[in-house]
């Protein structure tokens, strides 16, 4: 099942009898599921099940969902900040569907952090261990939140404004990997689209949160436009180019309905076609291109839409690779900002706090 029938089943979206089943049959698969990981924490908690260290400060960048947080972006900055801060940061992470070059988070997070160490290991204490070893004096951990084998001095938990609880319910029903009541163990939450969400949305987030017994700062964030780009040449082309015109997005992201509203807020118009929404981690290789992006948008462009517009993410894939549309439409892709709106200060002073010398 592609990624898009899957959210539009969980979401409810998708209505009828088969749907109403399908939903029924995961749910009784998430029970399952929401067992066997709350054995798992309740090992930990009792400590049969036992935490390491690593051999330096830890600092976790993570969801209580799959994805779709704009967690890419956010490890950028934490690990900018480190940097600012004086310290030796590396990043670990699992390499999810990573290949001998490293997966798509790793290519951006080379063009985002340039030259800063980065180890993909699906056991994510060795790759930290090895990360010390080659220079490391601090580890960011990518997309850890749920990964207990490896200690960590601080737990920054990524809700999205879009969708923060994944519908409420666990995997494969809903889009939580873990109860609700894991928010417990975060050191601060991050509500990533801030600007996207209404005051009152974000004092209900707030406050759920703190429900299920979150006791430290909450911090908003935006992903905000930077630029924008030629896919193949790379040439530099200025956002407001985006205004008014119509566009065919497609990208293999875990929100694309966050892009959408990016891309809506530049003044784009989104082609009648929709989104194509690939798989979260896409390979974008020649035959998803061919058979997939290739096709939606030239029948994009017959349906009016006037630019192709991708992710960084996607675009890491795709650069260099001259695309078979029609001459008068350009493939862009945009890139956009990690800003705090609230907490900044508080978030450096963690940072800072963490990274000591005698801590």
């Amino acid at each position: 099942m592609q990624q898009r029938d899957f959210m539009d089943l969980i979401s409810g979206r998708r209505e009828g009898f088969v749907a109403a089943c399908l939903r029924l049959l995961l749910r009784l698969a998430s029970f399952g599921y929401a067992a066997a990981v709350c054995l798992r924490l309740a090992l930990y908690s009792v400590g049969l099940l036992r935490s390491r260290r690593a051999g330096a400060p830890v600092i976790c960048v993570g969801n209580l969902t799959t994805g779709g947080t704009g967690k890419t972006p956010a490890v950028a900055h934490v690990v900018r900040t480190l940097g600012e801060l004086g310290a030796r940061p590396a990043i670990v992470s699992r390499g999810y569907r990573a290949k001998s070059s490293g997966n798509d988070e790793m290519k951006v997070l080379a063009e985002l952090c340039p030259g800063v160490l980065h180890i993909q290991n699906a056991h994510r204490l060795a790759g930290a261990r090895q990360a010390i070893v080659e220079g490391a004096g601090c580890i960011v951990l990518d997309d850890g939140f749920s990964h207990l084998r490896l200690a960590r001095d601080l737990d920054l938990l990524l809700l999205d404004a879009l969708n923060p609880f994944g519908f409420g319910r666990m995997l494969p029903r809903g889009l939580l990997r873990e109860p609700l009541r894991s928010m417990g163990r975060a050191s601060a939450v991050v509500i990533t689209r801030a600007d996207v969400a209404q005051p009152e949305r974000l004092r209900e987030i707030e406050d759920v949160a703190r429900c299920y017994g979150f006791a430290g700062p909450v911090i908003h964030a935006a992903h905000q436009p930077e630029k924008l780009a030629e896919l193949v040449s790379g040439a530099p082309v200025v956002l407001s180019e985006l205004r008014g015109k119509v566009v065919a997005p497609f990208c293999g992201i875990g929100n694309p309905r966050g892009f959408e509203r990016t891309l809506e807020s530049l003044g784009a118009a989104i082609s009648p076609l929709g989104t194509l929404v690939l798989n979260d981690h896409a390979y974008m290789d020649e035959g998803e291109v061919t058979r997939q992006v290739e096709p939606f948008l030239r029948a994009a462009r017959e349906q009016g839409a006037q630019i192709g517009i991708c992710t960084q993410k996607d675009a890491v894939k795709l650069r260099g690779r001259a695309l078979a549309v029609p001459a008068d439409m350009p493939v862009l892709e945009l890139r956009v900002q990690f800003r705090i709106l609230r907490g900044e200060e508080e978030l450096r002073a963690m940072l800072a706090r963490v990274i000591a010398p005698g801590n």
